[in-house]
């Protein structure tokens, strides 16, 4: 089934899956089923215009007035699909929330404790004496040195002190 959509249609009928899962249907508006997924309202309309014409799902239309209308329902029909999310783990009686968290922690679930790594603080009076290394780009022993430094420029000669 999945080789007929684009990966954003897939993600789309995925978020459709999981309300019905959840809530029987999905009663969801395109424009708030575009921005949990992340895609563009074209692209959950087209996958859901796919689907219907493939007929994985049905799609009841609420109209109110003839300027209004209630978000659609979309239900599964294919047979395969809903045996697939009936292999699916049941939601929980809460919907994930902190006190879910909070159960799954008091019963052994969740993240590991964090396993420190032993570190040794240097300590630099302990160490040794520290001296100033000589090498080509003067080391920070050499900054006080108040010899002055030529620079070309322009056929000018500027003194600059360092």
């Amino acid at each position: 089934m999945a080789a007929r959509f684009t990966l954003a249609e897939q993600a789309v009928l995925a978020l459709v899956a999981a309300e019905v899962v959840r809530r029987k249907d999905c009663r969801l508006a395109v424009g708030h089923l575009a921005a949990i997924v992340g895609v563009a309202e074209t692209t959950v309309r087209n996958a859901v215009r796919e689907a219907v014409k493939l007929g994985l799902i049905t799609v009841e239309e609420r109209r109110l007035t003839g300027f209004r209308n209630d978000t659609n329902i979309v239900r599964i029909v294919s047979p395969e699909w809903q045996a697939w999310l009936r292999l699916a783990r049941k939601p929980s009686a809460g919907h994930g929330g902190l006190e879910d968290m909070r159960s799954a922690s008091a019963q052994g679930g969740g993240c590991k404790s964090a396993q420190r790594t032993p570190t040794e603080v240097l300590i630099l009076s302990e160490s040794g004496t520290t001296e100033p290394k000589k090498c080509c780009r003067r080391a920070a022993g050499d900054l006080d040195r108040s010899d002055q430094t030529r620079i070309g420029l322009d056929r000018r000669t500027v003194t600059a002190m360092r």
